[in-house]
């Protein structure tokens, strides 16, 4: 019969190997799905899934206007989200964006870069969050956030999986995005 100590480091293989394997569940299922708001609301949905969160989102960078705003959320009307733009200066995600470096704050409110005015549009009260980059090639291309943890706090090991989830949706995203501007390309040239 196993240890206490031998019991609960099986546990926690058989954790990392569950984890490892819906990893690559999604990066299959991402590099196959070219539809743009499907891959946006699977990967949110995995985000909060995968990190026992109670919500996830995308803010995407917007190249006409220096801006983020929101592609997807978890949880929340996206259409109210998108009226919402999020300045790249003075909030969690542009911040997360700007420096292209994860951030971890378990108590939001006390932070004065958190923009409130998303949590009072939405009546979605944000406790703790983890926000990543989303990065391609040299750029990054938005930010993916989880926000409150169910079981305590956000932690590096959180970063690590938010992190690996950001780079394959980077990548899903950026190949979604090429198909749907030579569509466009295609019907412009039919007409």
């Amino acid at each position: 019969m196993p240890t206490p100590s031998k019991t609960g480091q099986l546990r926690e293989l058989e954790g990392r190997q569950k984890l490892l394997l819906r990893l690559v569940e999604l990066s299959v299922t991402l590099n196959s799905t070219l539809d743009l708001d499907a891959l946006l609301q699977l990967i949110t949905a995995t985000a909060m899934e995968l990190l026992d969160c109670e919500a996830a989102s995308i803010l995407l960078y917007d190249d006409k206007n220096p801006r983020l705003y929101f592609a997807a959320a978890t949880g929340s009307d996206p259409e109210k989200l998108a009226e919402i733009p999020v300045p790249i200066d003075g909030s969690l995600a542009g911040t997360i964006f700007r420096t292209n470096q994860p951030l971890i704050l378990n108590n939001v409110e006390q932070d004065p870069r958190h923009y409130s005015l998303v949590s009072e549009h939405i009546k979605f009260k944000i406790k703790s969050l983890l926000g990543v980059p989303m990065p391609i090639q040299d750029r990054t291309v938005g930010v993916l956030e989880a926000v409150n943890k169910r079981d305590g706090g956000f932690t590096d090991g959180d970063v690590a999986i938010l992190s690996v989830t950001a780079a394959h949706a980077a990548i899903a995203i950026n190949n979604a995005r090429l198909l749907r501007t030579t569509q466009q390309a295609l019907e412009k040239v039919k007409v």
